[in-house]
């Protein structure tokens, strides 16, 4: 190799060399331009949502001080009419409740009579600019409603009477006096409806359900009550009250179509009051015959089966029997009479030696009331 060729060589090599470095400077170059655009953009980015949520808030706080200046720009003008509407909306509130109430204690019409009590129960006086501090309640207004029906129908035997310290309703019973005194009980929940209750003991003698359209008697409360409670009364005053509540239960279904369940009061001679067990224990119909003969009346067997029947005054027939099968006893009382006038109820009134056998095996005897309503 000549020395001309040597030096080529070198001068070669250097070429490569500075190329080789031009190239990476480029890249490192191109690298670094690149990374600082991203940067850049990221930047930009963060400063562009920073912007948005800064002006999105001084739009709120505008939005909030625009309102501020709306109500602030209210002369004291406006502000009073505001003010003014206000009170007569409430005030027609009060005069739309007198319109109800006018109806309720004034109307003959019975359609009419519901429709108004069935306003009344839900409707709220108050507003947030006029109240009234004297109030009835819904409670007061189912009595009014039941006084004011029977009233249409001309119908006596229930007073209503009001407290002379506070607006509260009661009723008693003409025939019983000034005790005891009874008001209705609101059943909250789904349910609904009210119990006609003695306000001293808390019994509950019925159920009503206008939305329903139902009337549930409770025999045992009328047993606690009129055959235990008001033990020393005379049966024909405790059962001018009960009349008067079935008078009540029959305006129901006769005006606004009702289902009843009279329970011990019903009169019909094909009901069946069955007893609270089905099968009655080994001697309890003996008792009975016990009792009778001391009391100068003839039990006999029953003439269908097992069983027996007592021939009481104007033909009246009580009976006790089991109308089951072996399998299946069914224990039930009936009374019978050409009238078909005389129900459970005022026999056990009427007759002593039957009520002292029946409240002495009440636990068995007990009628059965409706128990969905009255557990």
């Amino acid at each position: 190799m000549t020395s001309d060729d040597k030096r080529d060589l070198t001068s070669a090599s250097a070429e490569s060399t500075e190329a080789s470095t031009a190239k990476d400077v480029h890249s490192d170059q191109t690298a670094s331009t690149a990374t600082k655009q991203q940067q850049s953009s990221r930047t930009d980015s963060a400063v562009a949502t920073d912007s948005e949520a800064a002006s999105a808030t001084k739009k709120e706080a505008e939005s909030g001080t625009s309102k501020e200046k709306k109500l602030d720009t209210l002369t004291p003008s406006q502000r009073f009419r505001i003010y003014n509407n206000n009170i007569k909306d409430g005030l027609q509130n009060g005069i739309q409740f007198t319109k109800y109430l006018d109806q309720l204690t004034e109307t003959q019409d019975t359609d009419e009579l519901l429709d108004s009590a069935t306003h009344l129960f839900d409707f709220k006086m108050d507003t947030a600019f006029v109240t009234f501090p004297h109030q009835y309640t819904a409670s007061d207004y189912y009595l009014l409603f039941m006084s004011r029906l029977l009233e249409i129908h001309e119908e006596k035997g229930l007073i209503l009477t009001s407290a002379a310290d506070h607006e509260e309703l009661s009723v008693t019973f003409d025939a019983l006096g000034t005790q005891p005194d009874f008001k209705f009980v609101l059943v909250g929940g789904r349910n609904g409806g009210a119990f006609f209750t003695d306000k001293a003991s808390g019994l509950h003698l019925f159920y009503m359900n206008l939305e329903r359209q139902q009337i549930r008697f409770n025999s045992k409360a009328f047993t606690d009550l009129f055959a235990v409670a008001l033990a020393d009364q005379s049966a024909d005053k405790k059962m001018a009250a009960i009349d008067t509540l079935i008078t009540f239960a029959k305006d129901l279904q006769r005006d606004y179509h009702f289902t009843a369940d009279y329970n011990l009061l019903e009169t019909d001679n094909n009901a069946e009051y069955q007893t609270k067990h089905p099968a009655l224990p080994a001697g309890t119909v003996d008792k009975l015959f016990v009792a009778s003969a001391d009391s100068h009346y003839m039990l006999q067997n029953a003439p269908a089966g097992n069983g027996a029947i007592i021939d009481l005054e104007d033909d009246l027939v009580f009976g006790i029997a089991d109308a089951g099968t072996q399998t299946a006893p069914k224990w039930v009382i009936t009374t019978t009479d050409p009238k078909n006038q005389i129900s459970l109820m005022a026999v056990l009134l009427n007759y002593d030696f039957i009520r002292q056998w029946y409240l002495a095996n009440r636990d068995d005897l007990e009628i059965q009331s409706d128990p969905l309503i009255f557990a």
